[in-house]
């Protein structure tokens, strides 16, 4: 998959992810801290890649 394909794949989960999340446990969340949380999460996911990436080549 090439790198674009992965950022749409990973905004539509953050996305999901967010707007489930955000009805659950925040009802009356506006559409701005759904975003916001959807930033957080794709924010979260490329974070996550990097420190595994940088764990599997040793350095750090």
């Amino acid at each position: 998959m090439t790198k674009i394909y992965i950022f749409l794949f990973r905004a539509v989960l953050s996305a999901l992810f967010a707007v489930i999340v955000s009805r659950l446990f925040f009802q009356d969340a506006s559409f701005i801290k759904v975003a916001g949380m959807g930033v957080g999460l794709l924010g979260f996911s490329y974070l996550f890649e990097h420190i595994r990436k940088k764990d599997k080549e040793g350095g750090g």
